[in-house]
C-alpha cells in the first residue's frame, strides 16, 4: 500500500519534460532540484485528469525528447 499521493517517472530531462508538458496545460514537477534530473513528479488526481496526463506525457514523450 501506498501512503503517497504522486509517483516518480524517469523520463529522460526532467525540465523539458516539465516544460513541454505545461505547454500542453498540464502541471508535473521537474526533481532536478532532489538531484533526480531525469524524473518528473506526477500528483494522482482523478480519472478523467490522470487520463490527461497520460495521453500528454505519451504525446511529449513520443516526439524523442
Amino acid at each position: 500500500p501506498s501512503v503517497a499521493n504522486f509517483i516518480l517517472v524517469e523520463v529522460g530531462d526532467g525540465n523539458l519534460v516539465f516544460r513541454e508538458m505545461l505547454k500542453q496545460g498540464v502541471i508535473v514537477r521537474a526533481m532536478a532540484s532532489y538531484k533526480l534530473p531525469g524524473w518528473v513528479r506526477i500528483s494522482i488526481g482523478t480519472g478523467r485528469e490522470n487520463d490527461r496526463v497520460l495521453e500528454v506525457l505519451d504525446s511529449v514523450m513520443n516526439r524523442g525528447l
